[in-house]
């Protein structure tokens, strides 16, 4: 009996001792930590609820905004990140809370957006070691917009910003030279001048936008529509004619238009991602992040 008791109260001690451990991690970044980004968010929000700390406000602000991060909200993220307000520029938060919502601008699809929330911070800033930090955020945006000058610019100064030696340095100078030459740089494609292409001639749209398959397709759909519609008029056919062969016509002919430009768009989107990834193996390659 004393051993069961003995081994009892034990157990009690081991339980309160690890309770207590759980207990020094505050429950919404556990929740965070362990991936439920979403249960994190609406404890966050309680505590916000909860608190009449500014600086307590704008850190759980900042949480929230990390959560819906993770929940591919950007929108959201952008609205809690905007809603902190610095007097001080010192504040620890502060260079935190910028990176993020240019960030978040950018994964949302918004470069420019994100390019001026980073001039905002260069400018406000009164650390200027900092600025490295935002550096392939920036030069990321700036390809994305098509700055090619001003990326290879903010990219030669991110290298001169390292302690490299002098061989080091030269190297990558040149790797970002080559990487920014005119023969390497993304062939982009007009949307407009997609459009019109297929507006002219059914399908070169596709073409010009590098869906060859898709284009010719296009052409015999739209060729074949009016070859029937000829038919059915030469026979007096002329309803059948008009609403099964010019009124899908019609379709097919200004949708194909439309497909042309998004192709273009599209093809635009892969060409940058692929090189904005040959920026960030430079990166990685010789960086210490």
């Amino acid at each position: 009996m004393p051993f069961i008791i003995k081994y009892f109260f034990s157990c009690i001690f081991l339980c309160g001792i690890f309770s207590s451990s759980l207990a020094a991690i505050p429950k919404g970044d556990s929740l965070y930590v362990k991936g439920h980004y979403f249960e994190a968010s609406v404890e966050y929000e309680r505590q916000l609820f909860e608190s009449a700390d500014n600086s307590a406000v704008y850190a759980l602000r900042y949480k929230k905004a990390l959560c819906y991060k993770k929940l591919r909200n950007f929108d959201r993220s952008v609205d809690e990140l905007q809603s902190i307000f610095f007097a001080n520029v010192t504040d620890s938060l502060f260079q935190r809370v910028f990176y993020e919502l240019s960030l978040c601008y950018y994964l949302n699809g918004e470069p420019f957006k994100a390019l001026g929330k980073i001039e905002e911070y260069f400018h406000r800033s009164t650390d200027s070691t900092t600025f490295q930090v935002f550096m392939p955020l920036k030069i990321r945006c700036l390809n994305e917009t098509q700055q090619w000058d001003r990326a290879k610019e903010n990219f030669d100064q991110y290298v001169k910003m390292q302690n490299f030696a002098p061989d080091k340095e030269t190297e990558i100078l040149e790797i970002v030279n080559a990487l920014y030459s005119k023969p390497n740089l993304p062939r982009l494609r007009s949307a407009e001048k997609a459009e019109n292409w297929s507006r002219f001639v059914p399908g070169a749209g596709q073409i010009y936008a590098g869906k060859t398959g898709e284009g010719v397709l296009n052409l015999l759909i739209n060729s074949s529509i009016i070859a029937f519609a000829g038919h059915q008029f030469i026979h007096k056919y002329y309803i059948t004619g008009y609403l099964a062969g010019l009124g899908f016509f019609n379709k097919t002919y200004h949708g194909g238009m439309k497909r042309a430009a998004t192709l273009a768009s599209q093809k635009n989107k892969e060409l940058l991602i692929h090189f904005n990834s040959q920026v960030n193996s430079v990166i990685l390659d010789n960086f210490d992040l």
